[in-house]
């Protein structure tokens, strides 16, 4: 088994059991169904943090002066993804509420800071 698709492999595993840990508590409190909009939002950030960490560690040989302007460009498509796809649902009503910020917002820091750590990781070994 190759170091990339182990390094892949572990940082999904620990990707999906915290986004999991983190929907249902957050569906819990919030009382929002799972199979709803918070489902989608925590399945949208995580696969796209998953995307995004691939990307990042297959490119870390050849560019890795450039892999800081690839994270920021995967962020920015969190971004636009959120923009495109459920924007629309939250902003049906004519404004957007904490709560439905929140529903965006938190499995989007949650799946950016172990994106973040697990790279740090990486390029500290270059």
């Amino acid at each position: 088994m190759s170091d990339l698709f182990r390094t892949a492999l572990r940082f999904i595993i620990v990707l999906a059991a915290v986004a999991l840990l983190s929907l249902l508590l957050h569906a819990h409190f919030t009382q929002f169904p799972i199979n709803g909009i918070l489902g989608g939002a925590y399945l949208l950030n995580t696969v796209t943090a998953t995307t995004i960490f691939i990307v990042l560690v297959r490119l870390r040989a050849r560019y890795s002066e450039q892999l800081g302007f690839v994270f920021l460009a995967g962020s920015g498509l969190k971004f636009l993804l959120f923009f495109l796809f459920m924007y629309p649902f939250f902003h049906a009503d004519g404004e957007l509420s904490r709560t439905e910020f929140a529903t965006f917002f938190i499995p989007y820091s949650i799946t950016t800071g172990i994106e973040t750590i697990a790279l740090a990781r990486i390029l500290n070994r270059l």
